[in-house]
């Protein structure tokens, strides 16, 4: 059956309306959501994204977006059409004005898995997805190191917040690139919630030394009227590594979630990131889940 594709540089209201139509069914099957926060970003037309629309019957069944500035796609099929040959057209569509892109699948499905074997492309980064249940193990607590201040964000902590970030995250191809405006534009989105950032202050000097950003969303498809919180972003400054500001970070910030009634706290930590790893493992997250990249 032919499945016309559509390139477009934006998506008008209908399209828009259609993609999400899709997202929610490929999330409701996969029981996860196949587009990250920063494609769905896209979607509203913010950042610098090429999408691509796969049509049966007046009805998106596929659809391909490339963020330019990454050079990174994510891809997704209606589960009832896969195997027909949609996910392979719209790669190639992508890969003519993409030629080496990374490509993601999160929750690393089979189906993700074949198509990166068609496409010829091999796994360069995981993801872990890990939780913990607050309810079977509520948060202790632990007092802050000597000499450090955990408190409340305030808004005049925004721009040192958005340094430490950088700092902390040099290495990282997405979150180190976080600005001010990236900052305040999630600031903006509805499950944003000042009082979820916890940050370490100096106390003699008064210098910021690291944050803890959560979140709070009905984000399981699975499980729609749940509340799930998510370690957002610990980011630690380099010269404060190593004085347990990172652990006393993260127990602040679940004490906040457990205090709003959130059951389970998810995260997403890289996978070759083992010091990371292990501390969270140490909080007693465990993985359940891996996301992946691949490219040429």
């Amino acid at each position: 059956m032919n499945t016309p594709i559509k390139r477009t540089g934006a998506l008008t209201p209908a399209q828009r309306a259609s993609v999400d139509r899709l997202v929610e069914q490929v999330a409701s099957h996969d029981g996860i959501s196949p587009l990250n926060e920063v494609a769905l970003f896209a979607l509203d037309g913010r950042g610098h994204a090429v999408h691509w629309l796969a049509h049966r019957d007046g009805e998106v069944v596929g659809y391909a977006q490339c963020d330019r500035s990454a050079g990174s796609v994510q891809l997704l099929v209606n589960p009832a059409l896969r195997r027909q040959g949609i996910g392979t057209a719209l790669a190639e569509q992508v890969r003519s004005v993409e030629p080496n892109p990374t490509w993601w699948a999160f929750g690393n499905l089979p189906g993700a898995r074949a198509l990166a074997e068609r496409l010829g492309v091999t796994l360069q980064r995981e993801l872990l997805i890990m939780e913990r249940d607050l309810a079977q193990d509520p948060p202790e607590g632990r007092p802050a190191p000597e000499g450090i201040v955990v408190r409340p964000f305030r808004e005049s902590d925004a721009q040192a917040l958005v340094e430490v970030n950088a700092e902390a995250f040099a290495d990282h191809p997405e979150q180190g690139q976080m600005s001010l405006d990236d900052f305040w534009m999630r600031a903006g989105e509805d499950w944003f919630d000042p009082e979820g950032i916890v940050v370490a202050i100096d106390d003699d000097s008064g210098c910021f030394l690291g944050f803890h950003w959560t979140k709070t969303e009905h984000s399981d498809p699975n499980n729609p009227d749940e509340l799930m919180g998510e370690v957002y972003v610990i980011g630690v400054a380099p010269h404060a590594a190593g004085r347990g500001i990172g652990r006393v970070l993260l127990d602040a910030g679940l004490g906040h979630l457990s205090n709003k009634g959130v059951r389970r706290v998810r995260l997403y930590v890289e996978a070759s990131s083992e010091r990371v790893v292990r501390m969270y493992e140490s909080a007693r997250f465990v993985t359940v889940n891996r996301d992946a990249s691949y490219s040429s």
